[in-house]
């Protein structure tokens, strides 16, 4: 229950944040997109 809830909270914070600092959100979901890709990658080989 309490990582649901996590969770929930979570997303709540992000969307309030991508309201007031978009650009900064924007530049944070890059840098994480680009380190799964990483570590992605790193799996494959």
């Amino acid at each position: 229950m309490a990582a649901i809830r996590f969770i929930q909270d979570r997303i709540e914070k992000d969307e309030w944040l991508e309201e007031f600092f978009p650009k900064q959100m924007e530049i944070y979901h890059n840098a994480i997109e680009q380190t799964k890709e990483q570590l992605l990658n790193q799996l494959n080989y």
